[in-house]
């Protein structure tokens, strides 16, 4: 094969992703990437680096992916239905890539080592997706609340999700025999009392 020396980030990084959500993350080598992009080892190490640092480049672009999605729905921001909506977004990505939401939120692995620098983009996701939509429902029906309010709940509203889709993930079965009705149930128990400060 013909060594393609153009190989960008992009399509190291793209090229990680696809190996790691059909094969898991030590499918993941320099030699596979160099095969399959048809260059080097070094061409590949040269625009990522070795393989914790492609693992970290798949973790933070999965991360603006989840983002991208989770705010992509139509719903209007500060309606109920742009929560329901914003926890079914977060499901559906992890149901369609459960190896790339392991390596987004499971225990380290392939040498990469959870490090302030990925934990930046968690928070910088956790913002963008969960506090900005907690802040736009509260901004509507509770708009004299107290100052930081919408962390809290936004924080109730994903480990709720996290949690159901977590469990999903493994197998267990929901009490209504469906994660997503689930969901609206958790989601509806908190909008009922959205400023708990126990």
């Amino acid at each position: 094969m013909a060594e393609h020396q153009g190989a960008s980030r992009e399509s190291v990084v793209d090229a990680a992703r696809a190996i790691l959500v059909a094969e898991g993350p030590d499918a993941v080598t320099m030699r596979r990437l160099a095969a399959d992009l048809g260059t080097s080892y070094q061409v590949v190490y040269s625009r990522v680096g070795g393989k914790p640092e492609v693992l970290r480049a798949v973790h933070d672009a999965a991360f603006d992916d989840l983002t991208a999605q989770v705010l992509a729905r139509g719903e209007a921001p500060g309606t109920d239905e742009h929560l329901h909506a914003l926890t079914r977004g977060y499901l559906d990505f992890a149901v369609a890539s459960p190896r790339l939401f392991d390596v987004m939120f499971g225990p380290a692995t392939g040498g990469l080592t959870r490090d302030a620098a990925m934990r930046d983009v968690e928070r910088e996701s956790f913002r963008g997706c969960w506090v900005a939509a907690a802040r736009a429902w509260l901004d509507v029906h509770h708009p004299q609340r107290p100052r930081g309010s919408a962390a809290p709940l936004a924080w109730r509203l994903w480990s709720a999700t996290h949690g159901i889709t977590v469990l999903h993930l493994a197998g267990h079965e929901s009490p209504a025999g469906d994660p997503r009705t689930d969901l609206a149930t958790v989601v509806g128990l908190l909008l009922a009392d959205p400023l708990a400060r126990r």
